[in-house]
């Protein structure tokens, strides 16, 4: 059976899925890991713990599926997920992952430097300042760890690590390093941002940069061994998650819009046209398409962290919200937020909470706060582009909860459409994977061919009016709590890391 090998390398979890040239998962496998919080603010993975889980779920897949011959390997992952590797790939320090916020202070130094125009003339792209992308974290190196800056020779994301695992090809593509590189220049030929890189004293760690869909190796015997792959395979360069995942949800036309759930959470559309948007990004998709969107940073990690601080599992607090009433709401701001704040020293919050309140409550008030969220970001984007979705593709393990997909849909007033196969990141991967493998012209046709939808959730009347009050509540806290927000964070910073004595 001939098959395509998608691999997804999240900021919780490895995902890897077996398809076929229909886009049927044949197999898929999921293997977590933990990621580290050495200090407050601070978010750090094992690189090879990412290399032993992608392991894991290839040896099980391929376990599955006896007689799949697997033509082409394709990746995604998260991105701003930072791994410093030297000439021979080793890693040098843990990956800083995509949450951490130690360079709140360099970004204050990038804006002292440059004007945002500078920086989105210099980098194709208008990114609001904040201390989860590149350049302020390589910054930090410099004062902190500079010994450590000065051993690296490429500065890799979690899939170009994969990859070069798998081929012993240092490799990535352009849409993956935002903020590091030129993304105005033509399609073939990106370019690192030299010229920011001199005036803040950095070096250019930008990889080799090639197409998604563009083969930039092949399986190595030793990988082969460790694997069980056959040697020789052609391995693409792969995409970020979320160009990856709208790709897997057989997304590419002009107003289509999309919900990528994941730890954090992408909602926005697909454009043909460039739109600045002060609290919003507009990237590279396809050729003359662009994604404009938002992201909130703690939408499925606001129930994984729920999860794990009342020691219920996710079903259960999904059974125990949907018998829960709608009287409380969450700010789902716990690794600071995004959009469309864009404030690193935001915090969680719950207000309305009563003594005859419980678990069920809280976990109904998470699944709401997140969709107000989604709600602020969608009409930012609505404000900007040209059209008005009237559905939503859900994708992600988020949009298996039915409960949230109808919360979706009952506070963002749209349909929201779910999936065949909601992991639509390795969907995305294996599309890229099917040009190199040779069963499709061109990664649109197979994202046709090998996407399809599952279920729609639509808007219920009955639950509108009251979804749009407590929105209207949501819209007042931050600006309420801001300030307080903003001073709580910086006393905890101020703290030895014991503790108060």
């Amino acid at each position: 059976m001939r098959a395509l090998l998608g691999l997804d390398i999240g900021s919780s979890a490895v995902k890897v899925g077996l398809f076929d040239e229909a886009g049927k998962a044949l197999a898929t496998a999921s293997y977590s890991y933990g990621t580290a919080e050495p200090r407050p603010g601070y978010k750090e993975q094992d690189p090879s713990d990412w290399w032993s889980s992608v392991k894991k779920g290839i040896h099980q897949v391929l376990g599955e599926v006896k007689n799949a011959s697997v033509l082409a390997i394709g990746a995604t992952g998260c991105i701003s997920s930072l791994t410093f590797v030297d000439a021979e790939g080793n890693y040098l320090r843990p990956s800083i992952a995509f949450q951490d916020q130690r360079a709140v202070e360099e970004v204050g130094e990038i804006r002292e430097k440059f004007s945002r125009a500078e920086l989105a003339e210099s980098l194709g792209i208008d990114l609001p300042p904040a201390p989860t992308w590149p350049l302020p974290r390589l910054l930090w190196m410099r004062k902190h760890e500079p010994e450590v800056l000065d051993r690296t020779r490429y500065l890799l994301q979690a899939k170009d690590y994969i990859n070069l695992h798998l081929t012993e090809e240092f490799a990535s593509d352009s849409s993956s390093n935002r903020g590091l590189v030129d993304l105005s220049s033509n399609l073939s030929s990106k370019r690192s941002a030299v010229a920011i890189f001199a005036k803040l004293n950095l070096p250019d760690l930008v990889p080799p940069l090639f197409r998604p869909d563009q083969v930039i190796g092949r399986v190595t015997q030793k990988a082969a061994l460790e694997t069980g792959l056959t040697a020789g395979l052609p391995v693409v360069a792969g995409w970020n998650d979320l160009n990856a995942s709208v790709l897997g949800s057989g997304i590419f036309e002009d107003g289509q819009a999309f919900d990528v759930t994941g730890t954090s959470e992408h909602i926005g559309v697909v454009t043909s046209s460039h739109h600045a948007a002060e609290r919003l990004m507009c990237a590279p998709y396809l050729p003359g398409k662009e994604l404009l969107y938002g992201v909130t940073s703690s939408g499925g990690g606001s129930l994984a962290w729920f999860s794990r601080f009342s020691g219920k599992s996710i079903n259960e607090l999904l059974a125990s919200a949907a018998a829960a009433s709608s009287e409380l709401i969450f700010l789902p701001y716990l690794d600071g937020e995004r959009s469309p704040i864009w404030d690193p020293q935001a915090s969680g919050v719950l207000v309305g909470l009563r003594s005859s309140h419980g678990q069920g409550d809280v976990a109904r008030a998470i699944l709401e706060g997140v969709a107000f969220s989604l709600r602020q970001i969608l009409e930012l984007v609505e404000t900007h582009a040209a059209f008005r979705p009237e559905t939503l593709v859900a994708s992600g393990g988020g949009s298996m909860a039915a409960l949230w997909n109808q919360i979706k849909a009952d506070v963002l007033g749209k349909d929201v459409v779910t999936l065949r196969n909601p992991h639509a990141g390795i969907q995305g991967a294996a599309i890229l994977a099917s040009v190199a493998g040779e069963m499709y012209p061109d990664i649109e046709t197979a994202a046709v061919q090998m996407t399809a939808t599952a279920q729609r959730f639509r808007p219920m009347e009955i639950n509108r009016r009251h979804m749009d009050e407590m929105y209207a509540l949501y819209n007042e806290i931050y600006p309420a709590l801001r300030g307080t927000m903003g001073r709580l964070r910086r006393e905890s910073l101020s703290q030895p890391n014991e503790g108060i004595q």
